[in-house]
């Protein structure tokens, strides 16, 4: 078989996801032509497909060895170091491809992709536009740059195009599952017949989640809360199968932080003395973007988003072999670690981002896991923890629909784990506050929403910044957002929020029994 005939027959694989067919084929290929580039470069596809990103990058790489001025290899290796964290190697190579002015849809959609993964969402909408100008019938380029402009604000713009996904693809899971995030539920105008008319035996798991999702959050829309809650345990059970999950793990995690902080091998010191970096910490749902929102109101502060670099450069330093970023043998792992490096590290791989502001705040609410780590690398570094009603928060993450396959928020897809999590998550607060009191601040987003000002000048006073009164005008706050506050955000502080779980009070008896069994006042 000629190699032309394998080629073909490698990218059809590829486009239907038969990846190990396809991994077959370029193989194929490479036995008959070692420096065939493509045939790595596929191979960095299936890699990247598959979640192997640093395998994905050496793959790509070697495919550039043989043709450098391949804009479509670079782009897809900008998304693969995106997928990593690597900012600043994504920007040079986005621009790298750009010079090489690239034609093909599917190219200016990557570049797009990587863009958005490291928060650059400006630059992502005019790449993603770019690729729907090219092909202006291909669902998936349409919901990237509808996606892109939730983020932005632009909600109108984003439906529009959601719409036009759904159009192309009445089956388009995503879409539907983002157009049903947006405002404007109402009786008269609302999805659910059509979403309904989708669930059916044949869907994959991931599509029932998300329809079922967007189901939920339009009867919540329209107060049927039975109807949500009813929807919810159906979107989750089937996932909730699928997972090899135990609230286990998880405990394993906890408890080995534990550990590592009440031991005595914490007495090397971190010449990282910077006073730049501000994170929020806490459990999502619970109020982590709203002060976020406040503190990068003030002049002198850059949000640079939710990162994932600490966790990152923790498990690189570390050198632990485990596949997870942060699991009990990281964490014993880095007895060793070099605190300084961990904390120069950090913030070097931040600079990118922050521009020439005094400060920045990082928003990665799971940074909870990592709060030691971070205040033995960056002593005079700030964090500010939330503190949301325990039912409310409870019930808020496990209505939410996060990133599917991200293993941290598994505890999501029951309702008993989410509590157990929950917990657990309120034992660690009280000792990070415990531990460093002049660092961890816990603030109560039920006093922040009913008392703004009091709170906000609290929060502000943390970061050791004068008060500045525009600190509460987060509806002027144009920085994009990429959690699930996206649309919330954008109006001024509210507390309409504050019990929503009573909605849901028949559906938490057995949460009040852990509560009350883990002496957590609600």
């Amino acid at each position: 078989m000629q190699v032309e005939t394998i080629h073909k027959n490698a990218l059809s694989f590829i486009n239907s996801q038969n990846y190990e067919k396809a991994h077959q084929a370029c193989l194929q290929i490479l036995q008959i032509d070692n420096q065939h580039a493509d045939a790595y470069f596929l191979l960095g596809i299936i890699a990247c497909a598959t979640g192997s990103m640093s395998k994905a990058i050496s793959l790509i790489e070697k495919a550039l060895s043989f043709t450098s001025d391949n804009s479509e290899y670079i782009a897809h290796l900008a998304k693969c170091y995106a997928f990593k964290g690597e900012k600043k190697k994504v920007e040079l190579l986005c621009e790298r491809a750009i010079q090489l002015k690239p034609k093909q849809a599917l190219t200016l959609d990557t570049i797009g992709t990587a863009f958005s993964r490291i928060g650059l969402y400006e630059k992502s909408v005019l790449y993603f536009q770019h690729a729907v100008q090219k092909q202006p019938d291909n669902p998936a380029f349409l919901y990237n740059l509808g996606a892109a402009l939730r983020f932005m604000g632009d909600f109108d713009g984003a439906r529009r195009y959601f719409e036009q996904a759904i159009s192309l693809n009445h089956k388009f899971y995503k879409a539907h599952s983002a157009l049903s995030g947006l405002r404007g539920i109402t009786q008269e105008s609302n999805h659910i017949s059509r979403l309904q008319k989708l669930i059916n035996n044949s869907l994959q798991t991931d599509e029932l989640l998300h329809i079922c999702h967007a189901i939920a959050s339009e009867y919540e829309a329209l107060h049927q809360y039975d109807s949500a809650f009813e929807y919810l345990e159906k979107a989750k059970f089937k996932k909730r199968q699928q997972l090899n999950y135990q609230f286990s793990d998880d405990v394993a995690i906890f408890d080995e932080i534990f550990n590592y902080f009440q031991s005595e091998h914490l007495s090397a010191e971190s010449n990282c003395l910077t006073k730049d970096p501000i994170f929020v910490v806490g459990m999502p749902r619970t109020g982590t973007t709203l002060v976020e929102r406040i503190i990068s109101q003030h002049s002198q502060v850059a949000s640079v988003g939710e990162l994932q670099n600490f966790g990152i450069l923790l498990k690189q330093l570390s050198k632990s072999s485990s596949r997870k970023v942060l699991d009990p043998e990281t964490i014993l792992a880095a007895k060793d670690i070099n605190y300084s490096q961990l904390g120069n590290g950090y913030i070097e791989s931040t600079r990118i981002l922050t521009g020439n502001k005094e400060k920045f705040v990082d928003k990665m609410p799971l940074n909870i896991l990592y709060a030691g780590f971070i205040l033995q690398s960056m002593p005079n570094a700030k964090i500010i923890c939330l503190d949301r009603h325990p039912l409310d928060t409870i019930i808020s993450n496990f209505k939410q629909l996060f990133a599917v396959n991200f293993s941290y928020y598994n505890y999501a897809y029951a309702l008993k784990t989410t509590a157990e999590f929950f917990v657990r998550f309120h034992q660690l607060r009280q000792f990070w506050q415990s531990r460093y009191p002049d660092n961890f601040l816990i603030v109560n987003y039920e006093t922040l929403v009913n008392n703004p000002e009091v709170e906000a000048k609290k929060i502000i006073s943390h970061c050791s910044l004068e008060w500045q009164s525009t600190c509460l005008n987060i509806e002027s706050n144009n920085t994009p957002v990429a959690t699930a506050s996206a649309v919330q955000i954008r109006e001024p502080i509210h507390n309409r929020s504050v019990g929503h779980w009573k909605n849901y009070e028949k559906h938490l008896a057995e949460v009040k029994l852990m509560l009350d069994h883990a002496s957590i006042n609600y």
